[in-house]
């Protein structure tokens, strides 16, 4: 993939905490009525006449479109309470304090919080877009991310079709920890907005965390350590890495990708150190920190041919969490709340 193609595909904004990306249909007037139809005596019950010349904003918290149709608990003598979703659906990796609210089901992350049938302790891999990411529950333990496109498998073209796709799942880059090691770190989601979740991985004998927000379509996978030694696992063998520029670290692997790495404090030294087993047969490759570290890391894959300094000034505007909200019956915005100094001056780089 070519560096215009990749960079034409992201959403570019210049401007701080709250990025706001406003979407709408210029083509309808305010003469279509978006009612008609079979359906509009029913919808408006539920949720009145709505007037075609009404612009205001409709907000997940101002009612209108986002308004619930009742927020009365379902009868308990109709619909009774016996856990039985618990058993065919267990719940993992979501913190004590988090489970006092609804948990979404069916949110794009979903796969990072249920689990599989093995064990009732694994998960599947959630797609990000452009990453795909899972939170592994064997050594290397820690945000385990695979750049999809890498291994997509075509199904045999057949009158100019195919009739399906299909990525597997590779450990391509993990945000690890020195610390994980001794034991299997805790992972919890402990806040969830319409953009993504908040997530926390947690030394269990020493306290301390690595927390990451995972957020559809974020151009790095980041993660902030607060005291705990960084460390980059992967599954395929570290060829070279460029640490040559201060705060930047190029990491080139030998499936062919070429991987960048951030860190907000570039004091920060790694050593390249053979990994740990990812099963009877392979090994990979781990990059190691010199020491504790309180900070952040980001990395991102490059682009085929892509030059180095590609994402460079986006580096420092980091993406924590997005919300939506309707602005007329046809529009709607974005808003995505970012961190980092970079954020005023370069703006949010997004897919």
């Amino acid at each position: 993939m070519k560096v215009t193609t990749w960079l034409q595909a992201a959403v570019l904004t210049a401007t701080a905490t709250q990025i706001p990306v406003v979407f709408g249909d210029a083509d309808v007037g305010d003469g279509y009525n978006f009612l008609q139809g079979t359906v509009a005596g029913a919808t408006e019950k539920l949720i009145g006449t709505i007037s075609p010349s009404n612009t205001a904003q409709q907000g997940s918290t101002s009612g209108g479109y986002f308004a619930p149709f009742g927020t009365d608990a379902p009868s308990e003598e109709l619909f009774q309470r016996n856990g039985s979703l618990s058993k065919i659906v267990p719940i993992i990796n979501v913190a004590e304090e988090a489970l006092n609210q609804p948990i979404p089901t069916n949110d794009w992350w979903g796969n990072l919080i249920h689990v599989t049938d093995q064990k009732n302790v694994t998960n599947f891999q959630a797609y990000a877009n452009p990453y795909a990411l899972k939170l592994p529950r064997e050594a290397p333990y820690g945000i385990q991310t695979c750049y999809s496109y890498t291994y997509r498998e075509m199904a045999p073209e057949v009158n100019g079709t195919f009739k399906w796709y299909n990525h597997s799942f590779h450990n391509d880059i993990t945000l690890s920890a020195e610390e994980f090691f001794s034991y299997e770190p805790t992972y919890e989601a402990y806040a969830w907005d319409e953009g993504g979740v908040k997530l926390r991985t947690c030394d269990v004998a020493g306290g301390k965390c690595m927390d990451s927000a995972l957020v559809s379509g974020m151009a790095f996978v980041s993660a902030t350590y607060d005291g705990l030694t960084p460390r980059i696992d992967t599954e395929h063998n570290i060829t070279f890495i460029d640490d040559s520029v201060a705060g930047r670290v190029v990491i080139h692997l030998n499936n062919s990708q070429t991987w960048v790495l951030y860190p907000s404090d570039d004091s920060i030294s790694f050593s390249v150190e053979e990994s740990v087993v990812f099963s009877v047969n392979a090994s990979g490759s781990s990059l190691v920190a010199n020491g504790a570290y309180s900070g952040t890391l980001r990395v991102a894959v490059l682009p085929e041919d892509a030059d180095d300094t590609v994402y460079d000034k986006y580096a420092s505007c980091m993406v924590r969490g997005g919300s939506v909200s309707m602005e007329s019956r046809t529009g709607y915005s974005l808003t995505w709340e970012t961190e980092g100094t970079g954020c005023d001056s370069e703006g949010l780089l997004h897919f």
